[in-house]
């Protein structure tokens, strides 16, 4: 893919953020069909054309929803039913989703974590709003990327469908 991956690309103003995260939602929905967690979504591993044509790519890692025994993946993105080792499901996949986002918009990670070690602490600290950061970010797209990093599973978006509508809501492109 020409161009590079998003840690090459941001910040990035956040209506074609929104574009490159929908085109991830739409990746993540077609895995996550097949009940299949990508579990190393990051901004490594997302590569755009020169159009910002988003592609997923290494799936090294991936593995079906349920329990897995290792831990694997980018730390900063790594939500914490991974590090648990707790069951995964595409919610997995969306707290990563919001990491990369967050990068994307801001220019560094909302989890400064190099290590699985150090994500505790940092989870305790907690992160800055991204409107905080950012000036001129919708609200509603601040909100999107706090629910998507939210610690418990249960309180981030159901799914990547639902992700992509409120994207498109944001920004006032059609899916």
């Amino acid at each position: 893919v020409e161009g590079g991956d998003l840690s090459q690309l941001a910040p990035l103003p956040w209506r074609p953020a929104c574009a490159i995260a929908r085109g991830v939602c739409s990746a993540l929905s077609l895995l996550h069909s097949r009940r299949l967690v990508h579990r190393d979504l990051s901004p490594r591993n997302v590569r755009c054309s020169r159009e910002l044509q988003p592609k997923l790519i290494d799936f090294g890692a991936m593995a079906p929803v349920g329990t897995n025994k290792f831990l694997v993946g980018t730390p900063a993105c790594c939500g914490p039913e991974s590090v648990h080792l707790q069951p995964l499901d595409g919610r997995t996949d969306l707290y990563s989703l919001g990491a990369t986002l967050y990068y994307l918009l801001v220019g560094r990670q909302a989890y400064a974590a190099r290590e699985f070690s150090a994500l505790p602490d940092c989870w305790l600290a907690g992160f800055t709003r991204p409107s905080e950061l950012v000036a001129d970010l919708p609200e509603s797209l601040d909100a999107l990327v706090t629910e998507l990093l939210r610690l418990e599973p249960d309180a981030r978006p159901a799914s990547a469908a639902e992700v992509m509508q409120r994207l498109s809501a944001i920004d006032g492109e059609p899916l």
